[in-house]
């Protein structure tokens, strides 16, 4: 078996930067939204260090109060920035954090499940009866049940014994 060194030469290869795609504020809000969402600080730290490059590490670093060396390590891989100097990044990005409960979050990302088909009936369709009460019903407690008595559908069923 021969072996082949390879050369970068015999493949076409384009580096791929997320910078040159951030070209707007919703792009970039949209980029650092999805970064959030992984729940890993050193790959959301490399979405914002993307988003300041895109709209340029000079300027960031100004309106941020920071010496643009001083931007480069708290951006360098690794870094574990103190949540005060993100939040002035953010701010002079023009960016805010919000806060939303997580499970909102899942709800939002999950896609809608199809309804499942009605079935087919045969002969006149089943009328509901409009009720003056609420079209949701309140569970009530196996004391309020008892108090009360059976309801229509709960007639049938046997009473709990003393």
């Amino acid at each position: 078996m021969t072996s082949r060194k390879f050369s970068s030469g015999d493949l076409q290869v384009s580096v791929f930067d997320p910078v040159d795609y951030l070209d707007s504020d919703q792009a970039m809000v949209a980029y650092l939204e999805a970064a959030f969402e992984e729940n890993d600080p050193a790959f959301l730290m490399a979405a914002l260090s993307d988003v300041i490059r895109a709209r340029g590490i000079a300027e960031v670093a100004s309106k941020a109060g920071l010496g643009r060396e001083s931007l480069y390590k708290t951006l360098k891989p690794g870094a574990e920035p103190r949540l005060g100097t993100i939040l002035r990044l953010l701010d002079a990005l023009g960016i805010r954090l919000s806060i939303c409960p997580a499970r909102a979050i899942r709800k939002a990302r999950k896609p809608a499940a199809a309804k499942p088909a009605k079935p087919a009936t045969k002969g006149r369709p089943i009328r509901k009866s409009a009720s003056p009460q609420s079209s949701v019903a309140e569970p009530r407690s196996r004391k309020a049940h008892e108090e009360k008595g059976p309801t229509k559908t709960g007639a049938a069923r046997s009473q709990p014994s003393a």
